[in-house]
């Protein structure tokens, strides 16, 4: 497939998505199809996207139009508002939906019962739409009508138990994780059901997906391959198996900053002594588990940090990654991410102007194609586009 093709004839050109999700999963899941070139119509409330409102603001002056939560999750689409809390706003949105190929929302149990919507209220009008309903716990099943967040979210789902010291309480992973999760099973489930619906003829689908069982699906992260349950272990990576990883592998200091070492092998753990030059640590019982001996874990972070104290973090880094062939990173912060040289040589950032908010650098899409990457263009401002569709 050449390159001039995904520069004018994107995979999912001549699809139409309607979107009324709010926040990241909903939203997300229809950026990533925007990317991949469907047409968007984002269709907010009079008072918009409730990610508008949340911080941080790239302009002082106007905070509805520079949420950089916002931003983020809104590329490529258009904004158009309407009020479907009433008769007249819901039969101005059936109207959109009913050219649409697909239709995104994140309605709770409560609010449809509300509006009297059942799940295939709008696939009854249209029967070639795919309808993706995404909630926090779907639409049946006692916790239905419950609210939630990313700290519920990855409380219930076994995430939280897994973060942070052994003898404290457990620390929350910051942002939404869970919903970004979610956003990309979304836009994958999509595009699955637009397969089967043009190529295989099959008519529309109502599509479920919840926030829970998406992270129910990440199964390794509260189990060992051993079948045992994984423990909060501070610092230091949970074991893979009995024998647990080598001590060593965990975050450590720098002159400059932390590196973390992954792994969990044998191989790398002698890998390791050796480029400490102690060979007798990898030939001493005392260090092959860690967390029969948490002891050892303590000495050889001392060894470690001894052997990193005049070393920066890029020293490291090149030095273990290249001579010695040990996965490692330094620890980042966001601006230096941004000025990583893999991101810059990969095109892996994008400067997209804003006409309130600015110019600011946006990740890419993931993908390469034929060594291009796909541009998308900015988030539209609040109704910026209702015009175009509803008059």
């Amino acid at each position: 497939m050449s390159s001039e093709y995904f520069a004018d004839d994107l995979p999912l050109n001549g699809i139409k998505v309607v979107e009324t999700a709010q926040g990241v999963s909903g939203p997300y899941a229809a950026k990533l199809l925007a990317s991949l070139g469907a047409e968007v119509i984002k269709v907010e409330l009079p008072e918009g996207d409730w990610s508008r409102k949340a911080p941080p603001f790239l302009s002082e002056t106007n905070h509805t139009e520079s949420s950089a939560l916002y931003l983020y999750n809104n590329t490529g689409k258009k904004s158009v508002v309407l009020d479907w809390r009433n008769s007249e706003g819901l039969h101005n949105l059936e109207n959109i939906i009913k050219s649409a190929d697909v239709f995104i929302e994140d309605w709770d149990i409560a609010a449809r019962k509300k509006w009297k919507l059942k799940p295939g209220f709008f696939i009854e009008k249209n029967p070639q739409l795919i309808e993706l309903s995404i909630t926090p716990f779907g639409l049946s099943g006692p916790y239905s009508s419950y609210k939630s967040t990313p700290l519920i979210q990855l409380a219930l789902g076994g995430i939280l138990n897994l973060i942070g010291n052994p003898e404290q309480e457990p620390l929350m992973l910051p942002g939404h994780q869970p919903d970004y999760l979610t956003g990309i099973n979304g836009s994958n489930s999509v595009q699955i059901a637009l397969w089967d619906r043009d190529l295989l003829g099959e008519p529309g689908k109502f599509l479920e997906l919840t926030m829970l069982e998406t992270l129910a699906n990440l199964h390794q992260a509260p189990l060992d391959m051993d079948g045992g349950i994984r423990q909060r272990s501070g610092h230091r990576q949970s074991p893979l198996s009995s024998t647990g990883f080598p001590p060593g592998v965990c975050t450590v200091s720098a002159k400059d900053g932390y590196v973390t070492f992954g792994g969990g092998s044998p191989a790398i753990w002698e890998q390791l002594c050796l480029m400490l030059g102690r060979l007798d640590l990898f030939e001493n019982e005392i260090f092959s588990n860690v967390f029969e001996n948490p002891e050892s874990g303590l000495i050889v972070d001392h060894i470690m940090e001894n052997w990193m104290a005049e070393k920066t973090r890029e020293e490291v880094f090149k030095e273990a990654s290249s001579v010695w062939m040990l996965p490692v990173s330094p620890v980042k912060k966001v601006n230096e991410i941004l000025e990583d040289k893999q991101y810059a040589s990969r095109d892996a950032f994008l400067n997209i102007p804003h006409p309130v908010a600015g110019e600011a650098a946006y990740p890419s899409p993931t993908f390469i194609v034929n060594g291009q990457k796909l541009k998308v263009s900015r988030s539209p401002m609040l109704g910026e586009h209702t015009k175009d569709y509803l008059w």
